[in-house]
């Protein structure tokens, strides 16, 4: 959600007079091109700073129209706040948080923000933005009556410009096919899914495929899956490489053969807009809410559970080189067509046109 607002944040700059981003962080305060990064104190997960605080009503005086991205925090009671005193328009983001696996979790702590102060956000909210048109289903069935523009996470192209050269070096290098996973190590993104479908894959694939494992590990659940991947007797057959980022990324995505994101649940995943950038097929989940992926032929969209996920598994790794490379180029025709970040800020600006007083 961070990355993708801060990506959309710059996007928008061609198309309205100015638009910064405010968030909060674990080191010190500082602004650099556009961003307000302000200190958190207090409980983490909170994103509470005293200072955002004391700069919230002129942040918003600053401003014709105020962004919200997710929801349950301290920054949209400070914003939020203040955008309602001084009756400017907010645009919420859900980016996913409506997705039922979300919705189960910390019901409590959401209720409590909600008599605080979303019920109030969400009623002064002038227009919501759905990342998908099922999103815009479920901001309607919360009772939203404003209008909703559906309107995706999208990708820079021009970051990818190496790949080809870096894939036809690396492919000296390797000794097996590989599946890359590239997103954070959390349980919602279904790595102990994987590891059960890949067990019922037969052993001539698992000879001939590696699955290497990209992310930053959350709430340690890395552990979980090294345990899982044990007890399945795969160890040589994955590898869990950390968190990467920059060069380091594009390298595993240009090493790589094919993508698999078996989330619970997603909003709009960036992750998967890079692989297809990459010229990957990807193997996702109905939940990673990405219909267009199989309709256009660029890989396969199984449901989340351990039969679907190995049959689809199965279907990938059958594939013969000049199908997967097909695959491919559909992939990145479907990301070059639709999902730029250009065009999507040129449509959310266009869209708020309507709001501005």
């Amino acid at each position: 959600m961070g990355r993708a607002a801060f990506e959309l944040c710059i996007a928008m700059r061609q198309f309205v007079n100015s638009s910064s981003l405010i968030t909060t962080g674990a080191g010190k305060t500082y602004c650099k091109d556009g961003v307000t990064s302000y200190q958190r104190r207090g409980v983490t997960r909170a994103f509470f700073s005293p200072e955002l605080k004391s700069d919230a009503a002129r942040m918003v005086c600053d401003s014709d129209i105020i962004h919200g991205h997710g929801f349950y925090v301290s920054t949209n009671w400070m914003i939020g706040r203040q955008a309602r005193l001084q009756h400017k328009p907010l645009v919420y983001h859900a980016h996913g948080i409506f997705e039922p696996w979300i919705l189960a979790r910390s019901r409590y702590k959401k209720a409590l923000a909600h008599i605080l102060f979303e019920n109030s956000n969400f009623r002064h909210a002038s227009l919501w933005r759905a990342l998908t048109s099922k999103e815009a289903d479920q901001i309607r069935a919360r009772g939203v009556n404003a209008p909703v523009v559906v309107c995706p996470n999208g990708i820079e192209l021009n970051q990818f410009e190496q790949v080809p050269e870096i894939r036809l070096q690396s492919q000296k290098s390797k000794d097996r096919k590989e599946l890359l996973f590239l997103a954070r190590l959390h349980p919602k993104k279904g790595l102990l899914l994987l590891v059960e479908a890949w067990s019922r894959i037969p052993e001539k694939f698992r000879r001939m495929w590696r699955v290497v494992v990209a992310g930053p590990d959350e709430l340690n659940h890395r552990s979980e899956v090294e345990i899982a991947v044990n007890s399945i007797n795969a160890n040589l057959e994955w590898s869990f490489v950390g968190s990467l980022s920059g060069l380091s990324k594009i390298q595993a995505l240009a090493r790589a053969d094919a993508f698999v994101l078996p989330s619970h649940s997603e909003g709009f995943s960036v992750a998967i807009l890079e692989a297809m950038a990459c010229r990957l097929p990807v193997l996702a989940t109905h939940a990673c809410n990405f219909p267009a992926l199989a309709d256009e032929g660029g890989g396969w969209s199984v449901q989340p559970n351990v039969d679907e996920l190995s049959a689809g598994l199965i279907q990938l790794l059958s594939e013969n080189d000049n199908a997967m490379i097909h695959r491919g180029e559909a992939a990145r025709r479907l990301v070059e067509n639709k999902f730029t970040w250009p065009r999507i800020a040129n449509q959310l600006a266009q869209a708020t046109d309507s709001i501005c007083i």
